[in-house]
């Protein structure tokens, strides 16, 4: 009796095991099913890359350039107080009370567009409105970009103009028949700015400044005295000649290098200009187009 206890108890022990191993056996199979299955998924499932988009450099806007800007002033050695770098020290000093460096740099920047414009009027016989809206406009469009900024630009000067021909029918004097005009182009921004969601990279127009939109509205009075003085023909073409000398000056302004330059020497860049300024009153000799124009007596 006591060897057939022994004999079951065997028999039991043994088919515990080997239901065990088969057990373990078979958890191994899943495991490695579920391995390979997991792969072979992760495998045919495309891998999605997110690109994640830079943000676009504003000069306008303090808080997007300030760090690259400051590493700029922090990478040049300045060690004393010397007559011929009085602005680097004092640069310095107003960066590290919180003045953002960009203001310095749009600063020193803005004569020199206006002494390219200069040159483009007295040199090349290019006119456009002045040498001032040339040269804000083209600040203009660092904030509001190229693209934007001209469509404003073309959207102020035709509402412009058909406000005036509108308003010309009704009997009003000057100043009050000009305020009707920037009421018309406001309106038109207004609407511009309640459409732009809708309208695709048109959104970018949200985060424009008012400063940028109230300098393009501020064209309108320049193209109307243009039309009333001269003819809407010779209006159109200060326009557009305003809209290229702003673009060179937009992109001399956003050239990186230039911006580096006139921070790290403000003093070389202040000198700079006025001896441009100083050359280009010398110049007496006939406008390139003027040449262009009198061709024919010239030779």
């Amino acid at each position: 009796m006591r060897k057939l206890l022994m004999v079951l108890g065997f028999i039991l022990l043994g088919l515990t095991t080997v239901q065990g191993v088969h057990s373990a056996t078979l958890e191994e199979v899943r495991l490695e099913n579920s391995t390979e299955a997991t792969e072979a998924t992760e495998a045919a499932e495309p891998v999605v890359v997110l690109e994640v988009e830079k943000p676009k450099e504003n000069l306008t806007k303090p808080e997007e350039t300030k760090s690259r800007l400051e590493q700029v002033l922090d990478d040049q050695v300045v060690e004393k107080v010397w007559p011929f770098n009085f602005f680097k020290v004092a640069i310095r000093q107003a960066v590290g009370k919180g003045v953002p460096p960009n203001m310095f740099v749009l600063i020193l920047l803005f004569p020199l567009t206006a002494a390219l414009v200069a040159f483009s009027r007295n040199v090349m016989g290019v006119k456009g409105f002045g040498i001032f809206i040339p040269a804000a406009v083209s600040v203009a469009f660092l904030s509001t970009g190229v693209g934007v900024g001209v469509v404003l630009f073309l959207s102020i000067l035709l509402t412009a103009s058909l406000a005036r021909k509108l308003i010309s029918k009704v009997r009003m004097q000057y100043f009050p028949r000009m305020a009707m005009v920037v009421w018309a182009v406001s309106l038109a921004v207004f609407g511009l700015l309640l459409l732009s969601p809708w309208f695709g990279d048109w959104s970018s127009l949200q985060e424009i400044g008012i400063f940028p939109i109230l300098l393009f509205v501020l064209l309108a009075d320049p193209f109307i005295e243009a039309q009333i003085h001269k003819s809407t023909k010779t209006a159109l073409i200060m326009a557009v000649e305003t809209v290229v000398l702003a673009l060179i000056a937009y992109w001399v302004m956003s050239s990186v290098w230039l911006q580096e330059t006139v921070l790290l020497q403000p003093e070389m860049a202040i000198l700079s200009v006025m001896l441009v300024n100083y050359l280009i009153s010398r110049y007496k000799g006939l406008r390139l187009l003027e040449m262009w124009r009198f061709r024919d007596l010239l030779k």
